[in-house]
C-alpha cells in the first residue's frame, strides 16, 4: 500500500499552498498565469489570495479566470471516468449548500467517494450514521450517487487513517482525482494525506496544466503507474465566503464545535449577524430562532422599528464581528423575503454563513445579505 503511516522523511514537510479564494496553486514567477502572488506575500505563512482574487475582493475587478465548473473541469472528469479512476468529491458538512457544484453529479462516474469534511464543527450529539443518512437524500437531489461516503475532520485528523485505507481500496491501482468547491477543506485533507505519504517512485510531486486544459493541478505519484490529482477549488459566487474580506473568514468559518444560539421570538424583532447580514421577523406566530453559526459571529437582537439604525451603527463602528469594510449600511445589502410553510420544522440557509431553524407556521421573514449571496428556506436536516 502506497498511502501509509510515515515515521520519518522529508515528505512529511510537504505542504500545498493554494489561493483560498479560487484554489489556484500560488506562484510568484509569472503575473500572467493563474495563482500569481508577489514574492513577499508568498513567503508569509498565513493563507493568501492570489493577485486576481485580491483585486476582485477589494476593487471588484473581475476577469474570466474564476475556476468555474466549465469545459476544462469536464475534460478532467471525463478523463477520470474514462480511465476508471477514483473520484473523491469533498464537501463541507456544515456548509453543505455552499459545497455543491452545480451540474457536476452526472459527470462523477460510478467509482465515487464522497467526503463529508469538518465533522468537528457539528455537535457531538449527532451520530455519524444520522449525518450520512440525511446527506444521502441531499446528494441524491444533486444527482450524486457515491459508492462510499466517509466523514472526516482535517482539523482533528478524524478518520484520516480510514480515508487512506478507503482510497487505496477503491482506486484499485488507478489514478485518484480530488474535486470540490473552494473553502471545503480539500487542500487541508491533501496536506494531511501527505503527512502519511511515502513516495516509492523516482517521480516528483509537480504542478502543471492538466493536458488539454488551462487548469493547474497538483500531481502526486502513488506508484509507477498512477497519480493523485488535486484540482483547484471551484469558485462559488453565491457563497458569503467568496464575497467578504479574507480577514473575516476567521469569524465566519467555524473553528470549534457549534453552540446553537436559541432566541424566543415574537414578530417585529430583528437579528443582526455581525454587521454583514440581518434577519427580520416581520409577522406571524411566535417561534424559537435557533442560530447555527460560527461561535465568533456576534448576534444582536433589536426591535424591527430600530433595525436599520442598529445595523448601520454596527456597520459604522465595527465594534462587533464580522464587520466588512465594504458594508457601511443596510443599503449595501440585498433583501430577500420569505413566507414559511405551515407546519413542520425548517431551516433558513444563508449560503456560506450558516442557518437558522424555526417551527414554521406561515411566518414572514426578511433576510439581508451581501450582493450575490444566496439564501433559501428548506427542510431541516437534523
Amino acid at each position: 500500500m502506497i498511502l501509509r503511516k510515515k515515521n520519518s522523511g522529508v515528505t512529511n514537510e510537504i505542504r500545498i499552498r493554494r489561493c483560498y479564494g479560487c484554489g489556484a496553486v500560488l506562484q510568484d514567477k509569472n503575473p500572467k498565469m493563474t495563482g500569481y502572488i508577489p514574492t513577499i506575500k508568498l513567503k508569509q505563512e498565513d493563507e493568501q489570495l492570489c493577485e486576481r482574487c485580491y483585486k476582485l475582493r477589494h476593487y471588484n475587478e473581475q476577469d474570466d479566470q474564476d475556476p468555474q465548473f466549465n469545459s476544462d473541469y469536464e475534460s478532467i472528469l471525463k478523463e477520470a471516468v474514462k480511465t476508471q479512476a477514483l473520484i473523491v468529491y469533498v464537501l463541507d458538512i456544515f456548509s453543505l449548500e455552499a459545497s455543491f457544484i452545480a451540474n457536476i453529479g452526472p459527470m462523477l462516474g460510478t467509482n465515487l467517494l464522497v467526503i463529508l469534511n469538518k465533522r468537528d464543527i457539528l455537535p457531538k450529539s449527532l451520530s455519524d450514521d444520522k449525518i450520512i443518512a440525511d446527506c444521502k437524500a441531499r446528494l441524491k437531489s444533486e444527482n450524486v450517487f457515491p459508492t462510499e461516503i466517509l466523514i472526516t475532520s482535517s482539523h482533528k485528523n478524524y478518520n484520516i487513517d480510514s480515508l487512506l485505507k478507503t482510497i487505496e481500496t477503491m482506486r484499485k491501482g488507478k489514478n485518484v482525482y480530488f474535486v470540490g468547491a473552494s473553502q471545503v477543506g480539500k487542500s487541508s485533507l491533501i496536506n494531511n494525506i501527505l503527512k502519511s505519504y511515502k513516495n516509492q517512485t523516482n517521480k516528483l510531486i509537480t504542478t502543471s496544466h492538466f493536458p488539454g486544459t488551462t487548469l493547474d493541478v497538483i500531481q502526486i505519484p502513488l506508484d509507477k503507474d498512477s497519480y493523485m490529482y488535486d484540482t483547484p477549488g471551484i469558485f462559488k459566487a453565491d457563497s458569503l465566503l467568496n464575497q467578504i474580506e479574507r480577514q473575516l473568514l476567521k469569524y465566519v468559518v467555524p473553528r470549534t464545535e457549534i453552540r446553537p444560539g436559541v432566541y424566543q421570538s415574537n414578530s417585529k424583532q430583528s437579528y443582526c449577524l455581525g454587521a454583514i447580514a440581518r434577519i427580520d421577523f416581520i409577522d406571524g406566530p411566535k417561534t424559537n430562532f435557533t442560530f447555527m453559526l460560527s461561535n465568533d459571529v456576534t448576534i444582536t437582537r433589536t426591535k424591527l422599528e430600530k433595525a436599520d439604525h442598529t445595523f448601520d451603527s454596527l456597520a459604522l463602528t465595527k465594534q462587533i464581528q464580522p464587520a466588512s469594510l465594504t458594508i457601511k449600511s443596510i443599503k449595501d445589502l440585498d433583501k430577500h423575503d420569505f413566507v414559511l410553510p405551515v407546519g413542520g420544522d425548517v431551516e433558513l440557509l444563508i449560503v456560506g454563513l450558516g442557518y437558522v431553524t424555526f417551527k414554521a407556521n406561515g411566518q414572514k421573514i426578511s433576510v439581508y445579505v451581501p450582493h450575490n449571496v444566496a439564501c433559501k428556506v428548506m427542510s431541516i436536516r437534523w
